[in-house]
């Protein structure tokens, strides 16, 4: 009877650290105001939003000399490292852009999901401190690859029809949490 209360709550601490915190109500919308950021002179797009997750850890579970470790992660916008070129981005085309920037910002949110899940199905050592860390830039980057999909699928936010699809998409892996 023991062990079983044991593995429940083992089970159920496991679960709950699976499932994903940052849901679709709870990101902040984001405005031109947020872009603080001076335009450099080299800047290639008259927008650009810079965010970055951080994690930290949660859980730690040993169990004969491997470790299985839960983490929580933080999103950010980095407001003074975002930019918005107010005479190249005209009036009419602010919605938009700032539509095609938030998708940036859920990406983000999704991939700080996806990281804390993906976390949990690897096995650490007794330097699961380090590996952790590496084991996080690793999914890091490999999410990298999305913003680059998505800025392409939408030309940047310039694809109305595409820019739906990806909103609608965004929409589902923030609402559909597990």
């Amino acid at each position: 009877m023991k062990n079983t209360f044991i593995l429940s709550l083992l089970f159920f601490c496991i679960s709950s650290a699976a499932s994903a915190q940052h849901r679709w109500e709870d990101i902040p919308l984001i405005k031109v105001s947020d872009f603080e950021a001076e335009v450099p002179e080299d800047a290639w797009m008259p927008i650009y939003i810079n965010s970055r997750i951080y994690y930290r850890i949660d859980t730690v579970i040993e169990k004969r000399r491997s470790y299985r470790v839960g983490i929580r992660t933080t999103v950010e916008m980095q407001k003074n490292e975002s930019f918005w070129d107010h005479e190249k981005v005209k009036p009419k085309d602010e919605a938009r852009m700032l539509e095609h920037e938030q998708g940036h910002l859920y990406l983000a949110y999704i991939a700080a999901n996806s990281i804390e899940k993906d976390m949990l199905k690897h096995k650490f050592t007794e330097n699961w401190k380090e590996e952790v860390r590496s084991k996080f830039h690793e999914l890091l980057e490999r999410h990298y690859n999305e913003y680059l999909i998505y800025d392409k699928e939408t030309r940047h936010g310039n694809d109305i029809k595409n820019q739906k699809k990806w909103n609608d998409w965004f929409k589902w892996m923030l609402t559909a949490v597990k």
